[in-house]
């Protein structure tokens, strides 16, 4: 029982020494110096480099201080290559982003890539001048004529037709005499029946010499003036009229521009005359 104990022993003895002399590190993998690492120290690149940053910390940590740098002593010359090792990857890191950084536009420029374009205010037009203009007066027909032009270039809603009734003036009249002696024996007449008469004057020939009974502005008491002369045996009374009754148009445009006032000159052959004028005059 006790000899394979001493020969198991013997030969775990024969072993480590073998391990310790390296003569394994082949074999069993591990190798006889893996404390101190040697390889990972062979393959820090730019060791001179490394650089150590001191933390000052206050007074009422400086024990815990001391307690923490004493525990991580140990830790950081195991630490020392892999950080060696980081601190290499981490530059070559940096330098590919410093070649991406300086590929990459400024973040101006992609800002403002990004950024729509402020939209620039355009100014409303300038309003078009406008004229106020008006024709006339036509009569009757020749507004008919003017109207049926007028429609043919504009819309109704663009002129204002404004119409006015002139009176007329009829007269209560007998004559006119062939002599100044028949005249004068029918005067001799009226002033015995005590009717009131005047000498025709101001009137057109045909109407002279004889005699005007009254003006009337409707001709309605006119007719009446000829019936009460005719009953009281004044023979040849007849109402004429002096001024017949009409009606007269004109016609408003309030805001003609430009293009209407062309087209308003070419319309004054159909308007008998009468152009579009400033309003007013």
């Amino acid at each position: 029982m006790l000899r394979p104990l001493v020969v198991l022993l013997l030969a775990a003895n024969i072993g480590f020494w073998a391990w310790s002399q390296g003569a394994l590190d082949g074999l069993t993998g591990v190798p006889h110096d893996s404390d101190r690492e040697p390889q990972r120290l062979a393959a820090q690149i730019a060791p001179e480099r490394l650089e150590i940053l001191r933390t000052e910390l206050p007074a009422s940590a400086a024990p815990e201080a001391s307690a923490a740098s004493a525990a991580s002593a140990a830790h950081g010359a195991a630490s020392a290559a892999s950080a060696t090792a980081a601190a290499a990857t981490a530059a070559a890191s940096s330098a590919a982003s410093t070649v991406a950084a300086a590929a990459a536009p400024p973040a101006e420029a992609s800002a403002a890539a990004l950024t729509p374009p402020t939209a620039v205010p355009v100014p409303p037009p300038a309003p078009v001048p406008t004229v106020c203009l008006e024709a006339g007066p036509f009569n009757a027909a020749e507004w008919r004529t003017a109207q049926v032009a007028l429609r043919r270039v504009l819309d109704d809603s663009s002129w204002t037709l404004t119409s006015r009734e002139k009176a007329g003036t009829w007269m209560v009249y007998v004559g006119p005499y062939k002599s100044r002696e028949i005249m004068a024996r029918r005067a001799d007449q009226l002033r015995q029946l005590e009717i009131a008469f005047e000498e025709a004057r101001d009137l057109p020939d045909e109407y002279i010499p004889g005699f005007v009974f009254g003006r009337y502005g409707v001709e309605a008491d006119a007719r009446a003036l000829q019936t009460r002369l005719t009953s009281q045996k004044i023979r040849y009374v007849r109402v004429v009229p002096l001024v017949r009754p009409a009606v007269s148009h004109t016609v408003r445009i309030p805001k003609a521009d430009p293009a209407m006032r062309a087209r308003l000159a070419a319309l004054k052959p159909r308007l008998s005359g009468n152009a579009f004028e400033p309003c007013g005059r």
